[in-house]
């Protein structure tokens, strides 16, 4: 999951960056005012983490990742939504699949592993 999150061309990718990527990837269309409370970071840990996530980076040299983008709320002028790009929905669709061939294979390999234990259990 960490080279599939790096191949965005970021060569880090900070567990709290992560975190975020995937809650608003789960929760698309979510409430930037509530990431703190659910994600238990500080407020301006997740306005330079959204901006990093989106079309900027903090430092001027570098561009954002383009994987989100933030709309005003419709009903509240104060608040800001956080959206998947086209791009955040093909790189966590990506991620989907690779987590569940990551999930299929950990399964059959502890069913080769139960498999051996058994038979050595029945040679023994």
């Amino acid at each position: 999951m960490v080279q599939l999150l790096r191949s965005t061309g970021e060569h880090e990718f900070p567990a709290p960056l992560m975190a975020l990527f995937f809650w608003i990837a789960a929760h698309d269309g979510c409430k930037q005012a509530d990431l703190s409370a659910q994600l238990d970071m500080s407020q301006s840990s997740i306005s330079r983490n959204v901006t990093w996530l989106g079309p900027s980076h903090r430092l001027e040299h570098r561009s954002g990742l383009k994987l989100i983008r933030r709309e005003r709320d419709p009903h509240n002028y104060k608040a800001w939504r956080i959206y998947l790009t086209p791009k955040g929905r093909v790189f966590r669709q990506l991620l989907e699949d690779n987590a569940t061939k990551s999930i299929d294979g950990y399964k059959k390999a502890l069913k080769e592993i139960k498999d051996h234990e058994q038979t050595d259990a029945d040679m023994g």
